[in-house]
């Protein structure tokens, strides 16, 4: 017994040990590579913030609290006549690199990585460096967007170039560009756990991408580690100690509250954004990026809180700074970062729109906070609680990625008094933003994604139904009938064998094979009766295809007489091996479908 429990273990603990061996350092490569180019974003962001609206408009955006911010900040707009002009110039000028050098750059990033992965496509090194680019340019710019969505793809194509380079098959390059999906978005939002889970989780509304998170894991501390060596460990937002703390068990009524409203705000994001992109469509991208971002700009003059990431007057919204942004004020903010973030991303400009929900769900976490403050005071919790937790509850609802959110409250605030009550928020906004996501490229689960169609097509077969395929006649031959006329009726239907009827009641069947062997000359005086086998093959309507392929191959039969449970004897139809391969036919046909849909999505229009 010892001996058979060795023998088995061992081959097991040696493909573990292997496969941690490889994609430990495949891992490794993809977070340095992902950790390096958040850097680079992070540099080229700051850069042309400073020389573009620093040097032309004369306005320094506020940074949030982990990133060197500080609560006293002095807004000032020395120019602001020329911010949408300086915003409608960076969209020309973004829009047109795209246009004539990387079409797939377009929009935002994240969606950009969903659909390569299941369509199938090779995302290039050269993706990620123009994606540096021209997201730099937008967010540094003044448009409205976020830096997590151009490292997701920057990281994407990190991965998926590594694993090409090492001769990795097909199936491990798409491993690879989830795990270095999940690591740009751990080192630029410093969460290292919730990075590599969402590396696994974004490609699906209610599924995993199982595979990918081991690789994810290590890629995404590496690429954390890259970066907080550099800039800092510390949380991006730096809450006060006060706004950390859960004590109050009924204020889960008031997160229960916030969940709705952030749901329901999910909702409107999806209209608003999806017809904003559908409107820019009929122009040229260089000028549905121009447009986009003077009328960001505009925007921008009212409420300055759209201008760039956002990080920073986010964190007012968890350290309340009343006099820049009261709890009316933070509300305006968030409708009007949902206007403007879909008119920079939904008019083609380079971005993320990660970034933009966690201001949107900030902005109305804080203004229901201040609120809620302001009625119960006993019972609600500080008001830049509902900061954090509506930033996880609106970014779960609208990307569909609960579980990640939830752990990535505590990454933020480098504790984890807040879980409880982001759990609360975050499955109530999960659950009343409905099936619509912000990302199109998801799909609901693995079985519907065309990446894994091989993999899942005895699923495929079993969500179609015997009575869909079956022949609804009873092909069958009476035992009385001759031997040549039962070889007739095998020839018509081009079967190899034929269910045997007497009165109508199945009693046998007999093969072409049997047939054959009675002399051409002896076949219609012979009667079926006395070659046929006793056997009985049977299946049911409400069988699905699985199950019917297996009775197939366990019986060694192309067909089954079909009959229905109250009379099992008597046929109403048959089912062939021909009809269950025209069903899976049908069901790739389906999948290539989609894939060509996914492909057609990713390329924006001219």
């Amino acid at each position: 017994m010892l001996k058979w429990l060795w023998t088995k273990e061992i081959p097991d603990i040696e493909r573990g040990a292997t496969f941690l061996r490889k994609w430990g350092f495949i891992g490794i490569l993809i977070g340095i590579g992902a950790g390096i180019g958040a850097l680079a974003l992070l540099w080229l962001i700051q850069l042309v913030t400073h020389h573009v609206l620093g040097t032309i408009v004369g306005y320094t955006p506020p940074l949030p609290g982990g990133e060197g911010g500080s609560t006293e900040y002095a807004f000032q707009m020395s120019r602001p006549w020329l911010l949408p002009l300086t915003t409608a110039v960076v969209g020309l000028a973004g829009g047109l690199l795209t246009w004539k050098l990387a079409p797939e750059t377009a929009g935002v990033g994240t969606n950009a990585a969903i659909r390569a992965f299941h369509a199938g496509e090779q995302v290039r090194f050269r993706t990620s460096l123009f994606k540096l680019i021209t997201s730099a340019l937008t967010i540094g710019g003044g448009l409205t967007s976020g830096r997590e969505g151009p490292i997701a793809q920057i990281g994407a194509a990190t991965g998926a170039s590594i694993a090409r380079a090492l001769k990795l098959s097909a199936r491990e390059c798409h491993i690879a560009l989830a795990a270095g999906l999940g690591a740009g978005i751990a080192a630029i939002f410093k969460a290292p756990l919730a990075g590599a889970i969402i590396g696994a989780e974004i490609f699906y509304t209610e599924d995993f991408e199982v595979e990918a998170l081991v690789p994810g894991l290590i890629a995404s501390v590496m690429g954390y580690t890259i970066v907080g060596s550099v800039t800092g460990f510390q949380p991006i937002f730096n809450p006060p100690p006060e706004t950390t703390v859960f004590n109050h068990p009924l204020s889960l009524v008031l997160y229960a509250l916030l969940g709705v409203g952030c749901g329901l705000l999910a909702r409107l994001l999806f209209g608003v954004y999806f017809r904003v992109e559908r409107f820019f469509k009929r122009f040229p991208l260089w000028m549905a990026t121009t447009i986009g971002g003077f009328c960001t700009g505009l925007i921008g003059l009212a409420v300055p809180a759209v201008l760039g990431t956002g990080y920073g007057w986010a964190q007012f919204a968890i350290s309340p700074n009343l006099a820049l942004l009261p709890p009316l004020m933070l509300l305006v903010a968030a409708f009007a970062e949902i206007l403007s973030a879909s008119l920079t991303l939904g008019s083609g400009n380079s971005g993320g729109i990660f970034g933009p929900c966690v201001v949107i769900g900030g902005m109305f976490g804080g203004a229901l906070g201040g609120a809620a403050n302001h009625l119960f005071p006993s019972l609600a919790p500080h008001p830049g609680n509902f900061a954090i937790v509506g930033m996880v509850a609106f970014f779960g609802a609208a990307a569909k990625a609960p579980i990640s959110t939830i752990i990535m409250i505590s990454e933020m605030t480098g504790g984890y008094g807040l879980l409880a009550p982001a759990m609360f928020a975050v499955v109530t906004a999960f659950i009343l933003s409905g099936r619509k996501t912000i990302f199109p490229a998801q799909v609901p689960s693995r079985l519907d994604s065309p990446f894994h169609a091989e993999e899942f097509e005895p699923i495929a077969l079993r969500r179609v139904k015997t009575r869909d395929v079956m022949i609804h006649l009873p092909v069958c031959v009476n035992a009385d009938a001759s031997v040549a006329d039962a070889i007739s009726l095998m020839g018509d239907y081009g079967l190899s064998s034929l269910p045997v009827v007497e009165q109508h009641k199945l009693c046998g069947r007999v093969t072409l094979l049997a047939s054959h062997r009675i002399p051409e000359a002896q076949r219609p005086s012979v009667r079926v009766r006395d070659i046929m086998s006793g056997e009985i093959f049977r299946s049911y309507p409400d069988e699905d295809l699985f199950t019917i392929l297996k009775r197939f191959a366990a019986n060694d039969v192309g067909h089954l007489p079909v009959v229905t449970r109250a009379r099992p004897d008597y046929p109403i139809g048959l089912v062939t091996r021909s009809g269950l391969w025209m069903a899976l036919e049908s069901a790739r046909g389906q999948r290539a479908e989609q894939k060509e849909r996914a492909v057609a999505a990713a390329t924006p229009a001219p």
